[in-house]
């Protein structure tokens, strides 16, 4: 007589949609994230290159090169921290559970690693967001700084 297999609640059904749903945005938050990072480390490098070519060396020329480091270094930064790299329980473990749990408990499995994953991708991408705002707004600061310097 062959096992009666349970659906899955809509509840539960809801939820795992949810939790599949928010590591996807997490990740493509990741990758944008990513791609605006090295969209600022071409623009530090460029405007380093412009203003190194333009005007005298003076203290608030090399205080705006500074900047434009710090920004690029920051920007560095959050292309090497860690991004949205969870992407739920591994299929290789949920096939190994099937073989001990039932469909209840494995259901009750899946969710809980999908919870996991997305909030450990909710820290890192709140670390990633930090580092890349700390840039942004190091080089909104060159721009003051070389407008004060364009006004003197």
């Amino acid at each position: 007589m062959p096992a009666h297999r349970r659906a899955p609640s809509l509840l539960t059904s809801g939820l795992r949609s949810l939790g599949e749903s928010q590591l996807q945005t997490q990740a493509s938050r990741s990758a944008s994230l990513d791609t605006a990072a090295l969209g600022m480390m071409a623009l530090d490098a460029a405007l380093a290159t412009i203003l190194d070519g333009i005007g005298a060396p003076g203290p608030l020329r090399i205080a705006t090169l500074a900047l434009i480091c710090l920004s690029f270094a920051m920007a560095a930064r959050t292309l090497r921290l860690p991004g949205a790299e969870e992407t739920g329980p591994s299929l290789a473990d949920m096939q190994a559970a099937r073989e001990t749990q039932d469909e209840e408990q494995l259901e009750e499995t899946l969710l809980e690693g999908l919870t996991k994953a997305v909030e450990i991708n909710k820290r890192e991408l709140a670390h990633k967001d930090a580092s890349f705002e700390a840039a942004l707004a190091l080089l909104v600061l060159t721009a003051i700084v070389e407008l004060i310097g364009g006004l003197s």
